[in-house]
Protein backbone atom coordinates (compact mmCIF):
# COMPACT_ATOMS: atom_id res chain seq x y z
CA UNK A 1 0.00 0.00 0.00
CA UNK A 2 2.77 2.43 0.94
CA UNK A 3 4.75 1.55 -2.21
CA UNK A 4 1.69 2.28 -4.35
CA UNK A 5 1.36 5.70 -2.72
CA UNK A 6 5.08 6.36 -3.32
CA UNK A 7 4.67 5.65 -7.05
CA UNK A 8 1.61 7.91 -7.15
CA UNK A 9 3.77 10.73 -5.77
CA UNK A 10 6.16 10.52 -8.71
CA UNK A 11 3.34 10.57 -11.28
CA UNK A 12 1.63 13.76 -10.04
CA UNK A 13 3.78 16.10 -12.15
CA UNK A 14 4.02 13.90 -15.24
CA UNK A 15 0.39 14.28 -16.27
CA UNK A 16 -2.83 15.21 -14.52
CA UNK A 17 -3.67 11.71 -13.33
CA UNK A 18 -6.58 12.79 -11.17
CA UNK A 19 -8.96 9.93 -12.09
CA UNK A 20 -6.16 7.35 -11.81
CA UNK A 21 -5.24 8.71 -8.38
CA UNK A 22 -8.80 8.38 -7.12
CA UNK A 23 -9.18 4.88 -8.56
CA UNK A 24 -5.89 3.75 -7.00
CA UNK A 25 -6.78 5.17 -3.57
CA UNK A 26 -10.24 3.58 -3.78
CA UNK A 27 -8.71 0.23 -4.73
CA UNK A 28 -6.29 0.43 -1.78
CA UNK A 29 -9.18 1.17 0.55
CA UNK A 30 -11.40 -1.68 -0.65
CA UNK A 31 -8.55 -4.20 -0.52
CA UNK A 32 -7.86 -2.94 2.99
CA UNK A 33 -11.50 -3.53 3.96
CA UNK A 34 -11.39 -7.12 2.66
CA UNK A 35 -8.39 -8.09 4.80
CA UNK A 36 -8.91 -10.94 7.24
CA UNK A 37 -9.83 -9.65 10.71
CA UNK A 38 -7.69 -12.24 12.53
CA UNK A 39 -4.71 -11.11 10.49
CA UNK A 40 -5.31 -7.51 11.53
CA UNK A 41 -5.03 -8.38 15.20
CA UNK A 42 -1.47 -9.63 14.71
CA UNK A 43 1.82 -7.94 13.92
CA UNK A 44 2.48 -7.23 10.26
CA UNK A 45 6.27 -7.00 10.57
CA UNK A 46 9.00 -5.92 12.98
CA UNK A 47 8.12 -2.24 12.48
CA UNK A 48 4.42 -2.28 11.61
CA UNK A 49 1.37 -3.38 13.52
CA UNK A 50 -2.31 -3.17 12.77
CA UNK A 51 -5.02 -3.49 15.38
CA UNK A 52 -8.58 -2.30 15.98
CA UNK A 53 -7.67 1.39 16.32
CA UNK A 54 -5.09 1.58 13.53
CA UNK A 55 -7.30 -0.21 11.03
CA UNK A 56 -10.28 2.12 11.41
CA UNK A 57 -8.22 5.31 11.45
CA UNK A 58 -6.20 4.35 8.35
CA UNK A 59 -9.48 3.66 6.54
CA UNK A 60 -10.84 7.03 7.66
CA UNK A 61 -7.65 8.76 6.43
CA UNK A 62 -7.89 7.26 2.94
CA UNK A 63 -11.60 8.08 2.69
CA UNK A 64 -11.23 11.73 3.75
CA UNK A 65 -8.22 12.28 1.46
CA UNK A 66 -10.22 10.89 -1.50
CA UNK A 67 -13.08 13.29 -0.73
CA UNK A 68 -10.73 16.27 -0.30
CA UNK A 69 -9.17 15.52 -3.70
CA UNK A 70 -12.65 15.41 -5.24
CA UNK A 71 -13.48 18.78 -3.65
CA UNK A 72 -10.30 20.32 -5.06
CA UNK A 73 -11.15 18.92 -8.49
CA UNK A 74 -14.49 20.78 -8.41
CA UNK A 75 -12.68 24.07 -7.61
CA UNK A 76 -11.82 25.28 -11.10
CA UNK A 77 -10.40 28.57 -9.79
CA UNK A 78 -7.60 26.86 -7.86
CA UNK A 79 -4.04 27.17 -9.13
CA UNK A 80 -1.20 24.67 -8.81
CA UNK A 81 -3.51 21.70 -8.38
CA UNK A 82 -0.71 19.22 -8.99
CA UNK A 83 1.13 20.60 -5.96
CA UNK A 84 -2.09 20.22 -3.96
CA UNK A 85 -2.41 16.56 -5.01
CA UNK A 86 1.24 15.98 -4.08
CA UNK A 87 0.76 17.49 -0.60
CA UNK A 88 -2.38 15.40 -0.04
CA UNK A 89 -0.62 12.18 -0.99
CA UNK A 90 2.35 13.06 1.25
CA UNK A 91 -0.05 13.72 4.11
CA UNK A 92 -1.75 10.35 3.52
CA UNK A 93 1.62 8.56 3.65
CA UNK A 94 2.54 10.32 6.92
CA UNK A 95 -0.85 9.47 8.45
CA UNK A 96 -0.74 5.80 7.43
CA UNK A 97 2.76 5.52 8.90
CA UNK A 98 1.68 7.28 12.11
CA UNK A 99 -1.25 4.93 12.59
CA UNK A 100 0.64 1.72 11.81
CA UNK A 101 4.18 2.09 13.24
CA UNK A 102 4.84 0.42 16.59
CA UNK A 103 7.95 2.38 17.52
CA UNK A 104 7.46 5.42 19.76
CA UNK A 105 10.20 7.52 18.14
CA UNK A 106 9.07 6.81 14.57
CA UNK A 107 5.48 7.47 15.59
CA UNK A 108 6.51 10.84 16.99
CA UNK A 109 8.43 11.76 13.80
CA UNK A 110 5.49 11.06 11.49
CA UNK A 111 3.02 12.47 14.01
CA UNK A 112 4.82 15.82 13.73
CA UNK A 113 5.52 15.46 9.99
CA UNK A 114 1.78 15.48 9.29
CA UNK A 115 1.77 19.09 10.51
CA UNK A 116 3.87 20.28 7.54
CA UNK A 117 1.44 19.37 4.69
CA UNK A 118 -1.59 20.89 6.45
CA UNK A 119 0.44 24.04 7.15
CA UNK A 120 1.32 24.26 3.44
CA UNK A 121 -2.35 23.81 2.51
CA UNK A 122 -3.42 26.63 4.84
CA UNK A 123 -0.66 28.99 3.69
CA UNK A 124 -0.89 28.13 -0.01
CA UNK A 125 -4.62 27.85 -0.63
CA UNK A 126 -6.19 29.82 2.24
CA UNK A 127 -8.62 32.64 1.55
CA UNK A 128 -7.47 35.60 3.65
CA UNK A 129 -4.17 37.26 4.71
CA UNK A 130 -4.81 36.18 8.33
CA UNK A 131 -3.89 32.63 7.28
CA UNK A 132 -0.23 33.42 8.10
CA UNK A 133 -1.11 34.10 11.73
CA UNK A 134 -3.33 31.00 11.83
CA UNK A 135 -0.45 28.86 10.55
CA UNK A 136 1.93 30.32 13.14
CA UNK A 137 -0.60 29.65 15.92
CA UNK A 138 -1.02 26.03 14.84
CA UNK A 139 2.71 25.44 14.43
CA UNK A 140 3.77 26.90 17.77
CA UNK A 141 0.93 25.42 19.83
CA UNK A 142 1.61 21.89 18.61
CA UNK A 143 5.42 22.11 18.59
CA UNK A 144 5.78 23.71 22.02
CA UNK A 145 3.54 21.04 23.53
CA UNK A 146 5.18 18.07 21.81
CA UNK A 147 8.90 18.92 21.98
CA UNK A 148 9.11 17.91 25.69
CA UNK A 149 7.66 14.54 24.63
CA UNK A 150 10.58 14.06 22.22
CA UNK A 151 12.98 14.74 25.09
CA UNK A 152 11.12 12.17 27.20
CA UNK A 153 11.39 9.54 24.46
CA UNK A 154 15.16 10.17 24.10
CA UNK A 155 15.52 9.98 27.89
CA UNK A 156 13.91 6.54 27.99
CA UNK A 157 15.95 5.32 25.02
CA UNK A 158 19.15 6.37 26.83
CA UNK A 159 17.99 4.79 30.12
CA UNK A 160 16.96 1.44 28.66
CA UNK A 161 19.84 1.14 26.22
CA UNK A 162 17.52 -0.04 23.44
CA UNK A 163 17.81 1.48 19.98
CA UNK A 164 14.07 2.00 19.89
CA UNK A 165 10.96 1.93 22.07
CA UNK A 166 8.28 -0.58 21.14
CA UNK A 167 4.64 0.32 21.77
CA UNK A 168 3.97 -3.17 23.17
CA UNK A 169 6.80 -3.00 25.74
CA UNK A 170 5.78 -0.82 28.67
CA UNK A 171 8.38 1.74 29.72
CA UNK A 172 7.07 2.81 33.09
CA UNK A 173 6.71 6.45 34.12
CA UNK A 174 6.58 7.27 37.84
CA UNK A 175 7.03 11.04 37.82
CA UNK A 176 3.97 13.35 37.76
CA UNK A 177 5.73 15.91 35.53
CA UNK A 178 6.56 13.19 33.03
CA UNK A 179 2.90 12.18 32.97
CA UNK A 180 1.86 15.79 32.23
CA UNK A 181 4.49 16.07 29.45
CA UNK A 182 3.29 12.79 27.96
CA UNK A 183 -0.39 13.71 27.89
CA UNK A 184 -0.19 17.43 27.02
CA UNK A 185 1.43 16.78 23.62
CA UNK A 186 -1.71 14.96 22.52
CA UNK A 187 -4.27 17.13 24.31
CA UNK A 188 -3.19 20.08 22.12
CA UNK A 189 -3.87 18.01 19.00
CA UNK A 190 -7.28 16.87 20.22
CA UNK A 191 -7.67 19.80 21.32
CA UNK A 192 -8.76 20.22 24.94
CA UNK A 193 -10.35 23.42 26.21
CA UNK A 194 -7.73 26.08 27.03
CA UNK A 195 -5.37 24.49 24.48
CA UNK A 196 -7.78 24.97 21.59
CA UNK A 197 -7.10 28.56 20.47
CA UNK A 198 -5.26 27.47 17.30
CA UNK A 199 -8.13 25.30 16.02
CA UNK A 200 -10.85 27.88 15.13
CA UNK A 201 -8.23 30.16 13.54
CA UNK A 202 -6.81 27.33 11.44
CA UNK A 203 -10.29 26.18 10.35
CA UNK A 204 -11.52 29.63 9.36
CA UNK A 205 -8.42 30.46 7.31
CA UNK A 206 -7.97 27.03 5.68
CA UNK A 207 -9.55 26.14 2.32
CA UNK A 208 -12.40 23.66 2.40
CA UNK A 209 -10.14 20.65 1.73
CA UNK A 210 -7.82 21.77 4.54
CA UNK A 211 -10.74 22.05 6.96
CA UNK A 212 -11.99 18.61 5.96
CA UNK A 213 -8.58 17.02 6.54
CA UNK A 214 -7.97 18.97 9.75
CA UNK A 215 -11.32 18.01 11.31
CA UNK A 216 -11.54 14.56 9.73
CA UNK A 217 -8.10 13.13 10.42
CA UNK A 218 -5.56 15.36 12.17
CA UNK A 219 -7.61 15.80 15.35
CA UNK A 220 -7.70 12.00 15.63
CA UNK A 221 -3.92 11.81 15.95
CA UNK A 222 -4.24 13.18 19.48
CA UNK A 223 -6.67 10.46 20.53
CA UNK A 224 -4.60 7.73 18.91
CA UNK A 225 -1.46 9.03 20.65
CA UNK A 226 -3.13 8.98 24.07
CA UNK A 227 -4.36 5.42 23.46
CA UNK A 228 -0.82 4.29 22.54
CA UNK A 229 1.07 6.17 25.28
CA UNK A 230 -1.23 5.49 28.25
CA UNK A 231 0.32 2.05 28.99
CA UNK A 232 3.59 3.86 29.84
CA UNK A 233 2.01 5.40 32.95
CA UNK A 234 2.35 3.25 36.07
CA UNK A 235 -0.58 2.83 38.46
CA UNK A 236 -2.82 5.06 36.42
CA UNK A 237 -5.83 4.14 38.55
CA UNK A 238 -4.19 5.95 41.47
CA UNK A 239 -3.05 8.89 39.37
CA UNK A 240 -4.43 12.14 40.75
CA UNK A 241 -3.76 14.10 37.57
CA UNK A 242 -6.44 12.20 35.69
CA UNK A 243 -9.16 13.77 37.85
CA UNK A 244 -7.91 17.21 36.79
CA UNK A 245 -7.84 16.25 33.10
CA UNK A 246 -11.34 14.74 33.18
CA UNK A 247 -12.75 17.76 35.05
CA UNK A 248 -11.10 20.26 32.68
CA UNK A 249 -12.31 18.36 29.61
CA UNK A 250 -15.94 18.09 30.77
CA UNK A 251 -16.22 21.67 32.05
CA UNK A 252 -14.48 22.89 28.89
CA UNK A 253 -16.96 21.01 26.70
CA UNK A 254 -19.81 22.63 28.60
CA UNK A 255 -18.31 26.14 28.19
CA UNK A 256 -17.55 25.65 24.48
CA UNK A 257 -21.13 24.45 23.93
CA UNK A 258 -22.35 27.80 25.28
CA UNK A 259 -19.78 29.64 23.13
CA UNK A 260 -21.18 27.95 20.01
CA UNK A 261 -24.53 29.67 20.57
CA UNK A 262 -22.83 33.08 20.20
CA UNK A 263 -21.07 32.40 16.90
CA UNK A 264 -22.27 34.09 13.71
CA UNK A 265 -19.62 32.60 11.43
CA UNK A 266 -20.81 29.12 10.40
CA UNK A 267 -17.28 27.75 9.99
CA UNK A 268 -16.29 29.04 13.43
CA UNK A 269 -19.39 27.41 14.96
CA UNK A 270 -18.56 24.01 13.47
CA UNK A 271 -14.90 24.36 14.56
CA UNK A 272 -15.98 25.06 18.15
CA UNK A 273 -18.41 22.13 18.02
CA UNK A 274 -15.39 19.89 17.28
CA UNK A 275 -13.85 20.99 20.60
CA UNK A 276 -17.15 20.24 22.32
CA UNK A 277 -17.36 16.71 20.85
CA UNK A 278 -13.75 15.88 21.63
CA UNK A 279 -14.22 16.88 25.31
CA UNK A 280 -16.13 13.69 26.10
CA UNK A 281 -13.55 11.67 24.11
CA UNK A 282 -10.70 13.07 26.24
CA UNK A 283 -12.47 12.37 29.52
CA UNK A 284 -13.47 8.83 28.56
CA UNK A 285 -9.88 7.92 27.61
CA UNK A 286 -8.65 8.80 31.11
CA UNK A 287 -11.31 6.60 32.71
CA UNK A 288 -9.59 3.58 31.10
CA UNK A 289 -12.58 1.38 30.26
CA UNK A 290 -12.83 -0.90 27.23
CA UNK A 291 -16.32 0.32 26.36
CA UNK A 292 -15.11 3.92 26.62
CA UNK A 293 -12.07 3.27 24.41
CA UNK A 294 -14.21 1.75 21.66
CA UNK A 295 -16.83 4.46 22.07
CA UNK A 296 -14.07 7.05 21.72
CA UNK A 297 -12.85 5.40 18.51
CA UNK A 298 -16.37 5.35 17.05
CA UNK A 299 -16.81 8.99 18.01
CA UNK A 300 -13.55 9.91 16.27
CA UNK A 301 -14.63 8.13 13.07
CA UNK A 302 -18.17 9.56 13.22
CA UNK A 303 -16.95 13.07 14.00
CA UNK A 304 -14.43 12.87 11.15
CA UNK A 305 -17.19 12.15 8.64
CA UNK A 306 -19.83 14.46 10.13
CA UNK A 307 -17.60 17.49 10.71
CA UNK A 308 -15.96 17.13 7.31
CA UNK A 309 -19.39 17.06 5.64
CA UNK A 310 -20.54 20.15 7.56
CA UNK A 311 -17.45 22.09 6.51
CA UNK A 312 -18.13 21.15 2.90
CA UNK A 313 -21.76 22.29 3.24
CA UNK A 314 -20.60 25.66 4.57
CA UNK A 315 -18.25 25.99 1.59
CA UNK A 316 -21.06 25.19 -0.86
CA UNK A 317 -23.10 28.05 0.61
CA UNK A 318 -20.05 30.33 0.73
CA UNK A 319 -19.44 29.81 -3.01
CA UNK A 320 -23.01 30.89 -3.76
CA UNK A 321 -23.54 33.78 -1.34
CA UNK A 322 -19.97 35.04 -0.84
CA UNK A 323 -20.21 35.00 2.96
CA UNK A 324 -20.31 32.57 5.89
CA UNK A 325 -22.28 34.89 8.16
CA UNK A 326 -25.56 33.65 9.58
CA UNK A 327 -26.92 37.20 9.29
CA UNK A 328 -26.84 36.93 5.49
CA UNK A 329 -27.33 33.19 4.91
CA UNK A 330 -31.00 32.99 5.85
CA UNK A 331 -34.01 31.43 4.20
CA UNK A 332 -32.03 28.84 2.22
CA UNK A 333 -35.00 26.50 2.45
CA UNK A 334 -36.82 28.75 -0.02
CA UNK A 335 -34.00 28.83 -2.55
CA UNK A 336 -32.17 25.49 -2.21
CA UNK A 337 -34.51 22.94 -0.60
CA UNK A 338 -32.30 20.04 -1.76
CA UNK A 339 -29.37 21.39 0.22
CA UNK A 340 -31.63 21.86 3.22
CA UNK A 341 -32.08 18.08 3.39
CA UNK A 342 -28.31 17.59 3.65
CA UNK A 343 -28.08 20.27 6.34
CA UNK A 344 -30.75 18.43 8.31
CA UNK A 345 -29.06 15.02 8.00
CA UNK A 346 -25.59 16.24 8.98
CA UNK A 347 -26.82 18.33 11.91
CA UNK A 348 -28.89 15.35 13.05
CA UNK A 349 -25.65 13.37 13.11
CA UNK A 350 -23.93 16.24 14.90
CA UNK A 351 -26.41 16.12 17.79
CA UNK A 352 -26.13 12.28 17.90
CA UNK A 353 -29.49 11.40 16.41
CA UNK A 354 -30.43 7.91 15.21
CA UNK A 355 -29.36 5.93 13.19
CA UNK A 356 -25.92 7.52 13.01
CA UNK A 357 -22.69 6.20 14.44
CA UNK A 358 -22.54 9.28 16.69
CA UNK A 359 -25.49 7.97 18.71
CA UNK A 360 -23.85 4.62 19.46
CA UNK A 361 -20.52 6.24 20.41
CA UNK A 362 -22.25 8.77 22.68
CA UNK A 363 -24.11 5.95 24.48
CA UNK A 364 -20.86 3.99 25.01
CA UNK A 365 -19.05 7.03 26.41
CA UNK A 366 -21.97 8.11 28.62
CA UNK A 367 -22.23 4.63 30.15
CA UNK A 368 -18.51 4.51 30.90
CA UNK A 369 -18.26 8.04 32.34
CA UNK A 370 -21.38 7.81 34.52
CA UNK A 371 -20.49 4.35 35.83
CA UNK A 372 -17.06 5.73 36.83
CA UNK A 373 -18.52 8.72 38.70
CA UNK A 374 -22.11 9.88 39.08
CA UNK A 375 -20.90 13.51 39.30
CA UNK A 376 -20.01 13.43 35.62
CA UNK A 377 -23.73 13.30 34.87
CA UNK A 378 -24.23 17.05 35.37
CA UNK A 379 -21.47 18.13 32.97
CA UNK A 380 -22.55 15.51 30.42
CA UNK A 381 -26.15 16.74 30.60
CA UNK A 382 -24.91 20.25 29.80
CA UNK A 383 -22.70 19.08 26.92
CA UNK A 384 -25.51 16.99 25.39
CA UNK A 385 -28.06 19.78 25.79
CA UNK A 386 -25.86 22.44 24.23
CA UNK A 387 -24.74 20.19 21.36
CA UNK A 388 -28.42 19.80 20.47
CA UNK A 389 -29.03 23.52 20.99
CA UNK A 390 -26.35 24.84 18.66
CA UNK A 391 -27.24 22.26 15.99
CA UNK A 392 -30.88 23.38 16.00
CA UNK A 393 -29.73 27.01 16.18
CA UNK A 394 -27.52 26.62 13.10
CA UNK A 395 -30.22 24.81 11.12
CA UNK A 396 -33.10 27.14 11.97
CA UNK A 397 -31.12 30.34 11.45
CA UNK A 398 -29.67 29.29 8.09
CA UNK A 399 -32.71 27.58 6.58
CA UNK A 400 -35.70 29.58 7.85
CA UNK A 401 -36.64 33.28 7.86
CA UNK A 402 -36.86 35.58 4.81
CA UNK A 403 -34.00 35.42 2.34
CA UNK A 404 -32.30 38.54 1.04
CA UNK A 405 -33.30 39.78 -2.41
CA UNK A 406 -29.66 39.85 -3.47
CA UNK A 407 -29.62 36.05 -3.45
CA UNK A 408 -32.11 35.57 -6.28
CA UNK A 409 -29.50 34.45 -8.80
CA UNK A 410 -27.97 31.48 -6.96
CA UNK A 411 -26.75 28.59 -9.08
CA UNK A 412 -27.90 25.10 -8.14
CA UNK A 413 -25.63 22.34 -6.89
CA UNK A 414 -23.90 19.99 -9.31
CA UNK A 415 -23.90 16.21 -9.21
CA UNK A 416 -20.38 16.23 -7.73
CA UNK A 417 -21.57 18.34 -4.77
CA UNK A 418 -24.30 15.84 -3.95
CA UNK A 419 -21.97 12.90 -4.49
CA UNK A 420 -19.39 14.26 -2.00
CA UNK A 421 -22.15 14.89 0.57
CA UNK A 422 -23.55 11.38 0.00
CA UNK A 423 -20.06 9.88 0.44
CA UNK A 424 -19.85 11.53 3.86
CA UNK A 425 -23.33 10.53 4.96
CA UNK A 426 -23.45 6.91 3.76
CA UNK A 427 -20.72 5.41 6.03
CA UNK A 428 -22.01 7.53 8.91
CA UNK A 429 -25.39 5.76 8.78
CA UNK A 430 -24.32 2.35 7.49
CA UNK A 431 -21.56 1.53 9.99
CA UNK A 432 -24.00 1.20 12.88
CA UNK A 433 -25.53 -1.85 11.15
CA UNK A 434 -22.31 -3.85 11.57
CA UNK A 435 -21.29 -2.45 14.93
CA UNK A 436 -21.28 -5.82 16.72
CA UNK A 437 -18.48 -7.09 14.46
CA UNK A 438 -16.14 -4.75 16.39
CA UNK A 439 -16.81 -6.52 19.71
Amino acid sequence: MLMTLMFLLSSVFLINLFIEMLLTLSLIMFIFILLNWTFLKSMISFSFCMDFFSYNLVLLSIWIIILSLMVSFSEYSWKNKNYFYLINLLLLIFLCLSFSLKDYLLFYIFFESSLIPILLIILGWGYQPERLMAGVYMLFYTLFASLPLLGLIFYYISCTGFGSMNIYINFMIYNTWMEIILVTAFLVKFPMYMLHIWLPKAHVEAPVSGSMILAGILLKLGGYGIIRFLPMIVSFHQLKMKYIFISMALIGGFVVGMLCLRQMDMKMLIAYSSVCHMASCISVLFVLGELGFKGCLFMMVAHGLCSSGLFYLVDVMYKRTGTRSLFVNKGMLNIMPNLSFWWFMFLLANLAGPPTLNLFSEICMLINLISWSKLNMFALMGITFFSGSYSIYLYSLSQHNNFLLSKNAIKTCSFLNYYILFSHLLPLNIMILSIMSFY
